[in-house]
């Protein structure tokens, strides 16, 4: 479970944003296949163990999971005893939110936040990772209640992500330069307003 949402779903959603931002970002995709094609070579698939030889196909997933962050508010909490926390006290059995996606996005604390920037986590966040060692950046949780999906959805979002563009030029539809990236917030969940056939281009391995 990721979220307290099926994790396959919230994977889905994390891959149709990571499309998106690619199709948005050609910039982005070009430099993502040349990594690919620089490490695994020409017409090699890439598979699980790859995604650890590949920095910026790690710099896109983990920038797609703090841009577009599946479960903003991660799963509710409640203390079991009265808390002080901050200089606010919190009477036992709260209802206890962590809003991870504005840790991730806060100005305060991220270079233009609001931009689509892999290169971040291999430049001035190179050591933040997923997996919960920096509280700026906590899309699966942390401590003891994180997502033990985190050991899926890494690998999954990077295979998937890796093979379509090692495979497909990702274009936006015919006769738009961008898709609509809006987004659509549920009670947990934060997903794609508009959904887009975007076009697929076969390359030529």
């Amino acid at each position: 479970m990721w979220g307290g949402l099926p994790a396959i779903e919230t994977t889905l959603w994390s891959i149709e944003w990571g499309i998106a931002e690619l199709v948005n970002n050609p910039a982005v995709q070009r430099k993502l296949r040349a990594e690919l094609e620089a490490v695994l070579g020409p017409g090699r698939q890439i598979t699980e163990p790859d995604t650890h030889k590949l920095p910026y196909l790690q710099a896109v997933v983990k920038e797609t999971l703090r841009l577009r962050m599946a479960i903003p508010l991660l799963v509710p909490h409640m203390n079991l005893h009265d808390a002080k926390l901050g200089g606010y006290e919190i009477p036992a059995e709260s209802k206890i939110l962590v809003n991870a996606w504005w840790l991730a996005n806060n100005p305060a604390h991220w270079n233009n936040p609001h931009q689509f920037r892999p290169e971040r986590f291999l430049e001035e966040e190179s050591k933040v990772e997923a997996n919960g060692n920096d509280f700026r950046f906590i899309p699966f949780g942390v401590g003891r209640r994180s997502c033990p999906g985190i050991i899926l959805a890494l690998p999954i979002l990077g295979i998937t992500l890796g093979r379509l563009v090692q495979n497909f030029d990702l274009l936006p539809p015919p006769g738009m330069d961008k898709i609509d990236t809006s987004e659509k917030g549920g009670q947990f969940s934060l997903h794609i307003l508009k959904h887009y056939a975007v076009v697929a281009k076969p390359r030529v391995l």
